[in-house]
């Protein structure tokens, strides 16, 4: 990791424990992550920075212990059995929180794009993007008007239902390296898509990550896919149970 990317890990985990005081006490956090509560508060009122070994331990709690149920906590289901992800995609203190987290995930040097699909996916691609310092490709459901050089992906989801990317191809440059972003992953066939566009622009995935996904899709989709990178989730969810009523 470059001095840069170091510091960068530790500032952003000075954040995770400031917007963490808005909701814990100090012994609260103390009895979270096992440092005392003077340490804590000078790490909060920036008098000193964490250690990269602290940062990645402080990220690491957060995410498995504090960030997965805010995130659960902000996804319903809907009278028809579905997941909604609505409040949590258009959270942004939430959504620079998991920016955070995808930051300390990946390896910062690794990564030159983020590539996502419209619509929902697109304001976790910005915060992450931001933490990255890097440019934002994404791929739409509709061939821009005023563009003809673009990329084409078809996706199906079912045989009666058949749909298509379309990707700029000044959006993503040959050779690289690309971190695949979305906001939930059903099927994988979305994920499948934007995949295979940047295999189309001849650049490499580096890591995908998204929000949610259906904990049977993200096994199916790492064995589909076959790539020698991270696949992460955030919160991994359960087929809704569906009622029915006679």
């Amino acid at each position: 990791m470059s001095r840069v990317a170091d510091v960068k890990t530790r500032l952003s985990s000075v954040e995770l424990l400031s917007t963490l005081k808005k909701s814990y006490s100090y012994r609260e956090l103390s009895a979270i992550l096992g440092l005392s509560a003077p340490i804590l508060s000078r790490y909060v009122r920036g008098h000193v920075l964490p250690s990269a070994a602290r940062s990645e331990k402080f990220v690491a709690v957060f995410r498995e212990k504090l960030l997965k149920k805010v995130v659960a906590d902000q996804i319903k289901v809907t009278p028809d059995g579905a997941y909604d992800l609505t409040r949590a995609v258009v959270d942004i203190g939430l959504l620079k929180q998991i920016a955070k987290v995808v930051y300390s995930e990946f390896g910062p040097s690794q990564v030159q794009k983020i590539l996502t699909m419209e619509v929902d996916g697109v304001p976790l691609a910005v915060e992450v993007a931001d933490e990255f310092n890097v440019n934002v490709a994404i791929a739409k459901s509709e061939r821009e008007l005023g563009t003809d050089d673009f990329y084409e992906q078809r996706m199906v989801y079912s045989p009666d239902s058949v749909k298509y990317l379309y990707l700029s191809k000044s959006a993503i440059k040959k050779g690289e390296h690309v971190l695949v972003v979305d906001d939930f992953i059903r099927s994988g066939v979305t994920i499948d898509a934007l995949v295979h566009l940047a295999e189309k622009a001849k650049a490499r995935t580096v890591g995908i990550f998204t929000i949610a996904s259906m904990e049977h899709s993200l096994p199916k989709l790492k064995e589909r896919l076959n790539l020698n990178c991270p696949i992460e989730s955030l919160v991994n969810l359960p087929p809704v149970q569906k009622h029915y009523t006679f």
